[in-house]
C-alpha cells in the first residue's frame, strides 16, 4: 500500500492524470455527439481519409505511415484525433526556431579540418564517407591529438569521474537524462560543492522525465543554494504539447574543456551496481582528452542556450588542449529539428563498410525497415553480425517489442545473444577492429526520431580495441538466441508481438 500511495502521489502520476483528462474533455463529446450526431460521423470519416491521405504523401519513414494508418482507418473518430494531438513528428514552430538559434549561435566555432579529411581520403574512400557524413549533418569536425579510454563497467566510470573532478580548476558541465539519489550522486554532489564553494564554475542539466520520480521538485533550487547552475530539459507539465515527446537523452560531463565522458551511464546507483535492479547492471562510456573536447564543449553550450535562451560565450570555455594522437575522433549530437538519422545513417554507413564484422550491443532492438534490411543484407554478404541485448528486462513491453525483432534478423543469419548475468545498457557499434561508435543512442525508433542523443565516432583509437574486448567479454556471459526459441511461443504472445512491431514506432 506504501508503494502504490507513493506511485499515486508523484508528480508524474498527477501531471499525466492531468493531461488524460484533458484529452477526455476533447474526445469524450465527439466520441458521444459522433455516435448519435451522423453528420458529425460522416465529417470525421472524410477528415480520417485526408489524414490517411496526408500520412501516405508524408516524408516520413514508411514504419510511421503504416502504424498511424492502423487506427486512422480502422477508428475513424478516434484514430482521427489521436493522429490530430499526436501524430506530428517535429518540433512545433516555436522551439524549433529555438533550437535553430542555439546550434547557429555557435557558427564557425567549429571549422571543418579540411586537410585532415583529404588524408583519410587518400588512405580509405569509405572512411572518409562515414567522417564526411557525421561532420556534414551535425556540425562536428574530426580530431586527432586526443586520447580515449573505453571505460566498462560503470564502477570504472565513476571512478575515473571522481577523480577528473576533483581536478576541476575552472569550470565543470554536466548534462545527464537520469540523476536519482544515493552514493553515486552524493559522493559527486560533495564535489561539485567544493569546487562550487572555490570559485569553479559548476553548471547541471538533467531531463525532467528522466529524474521526475527521483528528485524532488525543489531540486533546481537546491542546486542554486551550493552555487550551481541547474536547468531542467522541457519540464514535464499539464499540456497536449507534442513537444514533451521529446526528451534530452544526452549524457555528458566536461572538465576545463579538457576532459569529457559521455555513453550510457546516468548518475544512480544502478549503473555502478551498488543497487540491484534488473540483476547486474552491464554498462559503458568513453572518456575523451584532449582536442575533441572542443566539440562537446560546444555541444553543451547549445542545449543550454536551447534550454534557458540565453546566449553563450563559447569563445570563454573553449581551450587549446592537445594531448598524444590516438587516432581519429568525431563528437556529435543527433537533434529531432533536422529529422536527418543522424545517428541510424551512421550506424547504417559502418555496417555498409564493413569487411569482417559488425558487432552491437543495444538494451532495446526495435528497428525500422532501413535499419533491418542493412543488418539483413550485411548478414547475407557474408559479414558476422552479432548483437547483444538484455536477458532481464527493464521494460517488460519493451522487451517484447525487442524480441519481436529476433526472428527475421536470425533466419538471416545474424547472432543475436541476451546477456545472462542481467541488463546490458551499452550502446554501441563496432566494426573490423578499427571503427566503433559509442554514446547514448539505442537501437530504436524513440532514440533514432525523438530523442536528442550523442555519440562518439572513433577509428583506429584505443577505445575501439577495449570496446572490442568488452564486447567480447560480455558475449562470453551471453546464451545465443536461436531460430526454434523465436518460432516455439505460444500463438498469444505470437500476436501481441506482431501487433508491437507493427504499432512500435508510436510508442
Amino acid at each position: 500500500m506504501g508503494r502504490l500511495a507513493k506511485i499515486i502521489s508523484s508528480r508524474l502520476f498527477l501531471v499525466s492524470i492531468f493531461i488524460f483528462i484533458e484529452i477526455c474533455v476533447i474526445v469524450l463529446p465527439i466520441l458521444f455527439l459522433s455516435a448519435y450526431f451522423i453528420p458529425l460521423y460522416l465529417f470525421f470519416e472524410a477528415i480520417s481519409f485526408l489524414i490517411a491521405i496526408t500520412i501516405t504523401n508524408r516524408n516520413n519513414n514508411p514504419d510511421f505511415k503504416i502504424a498511424w494508418l492502423i487506427p486512422v482507418l480502422a477508428f475513424p473518430v478516434g484514430g482521427a484525433l489521436l493522429f490530430i494531438m499526436f501524430g506530428r513528428t517535429h518540433l512545433n514552430r516555436k522551439n524549433t526556431e529555438k533550437l535553430r538559434e542555439a546550434v547557429e549561435s555557435s557558427k564557425g566555432i567549429i571549422q571543418p579540418d579540411n586537410e585532415l579529411l583529404a588524408l583519410i581520403g587518400e588512405k580509405n574512400a569509405h572512411l572518409k564517407r562515414e567522417a564526411s557524413y557525421i561532420i556534414n549533418n551535425s556540425r562536428s569536425n574530426i580530431y586527432a591529438f586526443t586520447q580515449t579510454e573505453f571505460l566498462n563497467p560503470g564502477v570504472l566510470f565513476f571512478e575515473k569521474l571522481i577523480e577528473e573532478l576533483k581536478k576541476a580548476e575552472k569550470y565543470i558541465f554536466m548534462e545527464y537524462f537520469i540523476i536519482g539519489d544515493g552514493e553515486m550522486w552524493q559522493r559527486t554532489l560533495e564535489i561539485l560543492k567544493e569546487k562550487a564553494a572555490a570559485g569553479v564554475e559548476v553548471r547541471l542539466m538533467y531531463d525532467d522525465i528522466g529524474t521526475i520520480n527521483l528528485l524532488p521538485v525543489e531540486f533546481p533550487q537546491l542546486m542554486k543554494s551550493f552555487g550551481i547552475q541547474t536547468v531542467v530539459f522541457n519540464p514535464y507539465k499539464p499540456s497536449l504539447d507534442i513537444f514533451m515527446n521529446y526528451r534530452d537523452h544526452r549524457k555528458f560531463a566536461i572538465i576545463d574543456g579538457k576532459v569529457a565522458f559521455t555513453g550510457g551511464i546516468n548518475i544512480a546507483d544502478e549503473y555502478i551496481n551498488l543497487k540491484e535492479r534488473f540483476g547486474f547492471w552491464e554498462d559503458s562510456c568513453v572518456m575523451l582528452n584532449g582536442d575533441a573536447v572542443r566539440k562537446v564543449v560546444v555541444l553543451y553550450l547549445e542545449m543550454w542556450h536551447f534550454v534557458t535562451g540565453q546566449k553563450q560565450d563559447f569563445n570563454k570555455y573553449i581551450v587549446k588542449y592537445q594531448t598524444k594522437n590516438d587516432g581519429f575522433v568525431i563528437p556529435f549530437s543527433d537533434e529531432p529539428l533536422f529529422r536527418g538519422l543522424i545517428h541510424e545513417n551512421a550506424y547504417i554507413n559502418i555496417i555498409n563498410d564493413a569487411k569482417q564484422y559488425v558487432y552491437i550491443c543495444t538494451p532495446y532492438l526495435i528497428l525500422d525497415e532501413m535499419m533491418e534490411q542493412c543488418l539483413i543484407r550485411a548478414s547475407k554478404s557474408g559479414i558476422n553480425v552479432k548483437i547483444i541485448t538484455p536477458h532481464t528486462p527493464d521494460k517488460k513491453i519493451i522487451f517484447e517489442m525487442t524480441q519481436a525483432n529476433y526472428e527475421r534478423l536470425i533466419a538471416a543469419g545474424v547472432e543475436i545473444y541476451e546477456f545472462l548475468p542481467g541488463f546490458i545498457h551499452t550502446k554501441m557499434i563496432i566494426s573490423d577492429d578499427s571503427t566503433a561508435i559509442v554514446g547514448t543512442c539505442n537501437f530504436d525508433y524513440r532514440s533514432f526520431y525523438l530523442h536528442f542523443e550523442n555519440g562518439v565516432w572513433m577509428f583506429r583509437s584505443k577505445a575501439v580495441t577495449q570496446a572490442k574486448d568488452s564486447f567480447m567479454n560480455s558475449l562470453s556471459q551471453s546464451e545465443k538466441v536461436s531460430l526454434e526459441r523465436c518460432r516455439n511461443i505460444r500463438f498469444s504472445k505470437r500476436v501481441l508481438r506482431s501487433l508491437l512491431k507493427i504499432l512500435s514506432p508510436l510508442l
